[in-house]
């Protein structure tokens, strides 16, 4: 009898440990972050609602980025005054591929990149 009960133990150990290993093997897969780079290209800018659209140079991810932007006047004090561009903050960023939205990482530099095209581009339109 005891033969029996470690046998039926036995056998539903190794059936719990062969359903665990299952339900394991078909989880997704855990996504890295993606390093999205420098250099990007400005493809579209909306002023009034504060977002701007960015490809990376090799046009493999889009970048959606939400900003606060400053528009005044400057000068040098001798009478010439000019409106110039300020992008205070970057509110968030988004980033995607083809198939979709993804988790990315942009480094500090990229940022400062990525808002000085946004100054850039906003200077030419105001």
């Amino acid at each position: 009898m005891n033969i029996k009960t470690n046998l039926v133990k036995s056998i539903g150990f190794a059936g719990v440990v062969s359903a665990l290993t299952a339900a394991y093997a078909f989880q997704p897969a855990k996504t890295e972050p993606v390093y999205v780079m420098a250099p990007f290209k400005i493809d579209g800018i909306n002023v009034k609602a504060e977002q701007a659209t960015l490809l990376t140079a090799d046009e493999q991810y889009s970048l959606e980025v939400e900003y606060v932007a400053d528009v005044y006047m400057d000068g040098n004090g001798v009478g010439h005054n000019w409106l110039d561009v300020e992008v205070k903050e970057i509110k968030d960023i988004r980033v995607y591929s083809e198939d979709g939205e993804i988790q990315a990482y942009v480094d500090r530099l990229d940022v400062v990149e990525i808002k000085e095209i946004i100054e850039q581009e906003l200077r030419e339109r105001v």
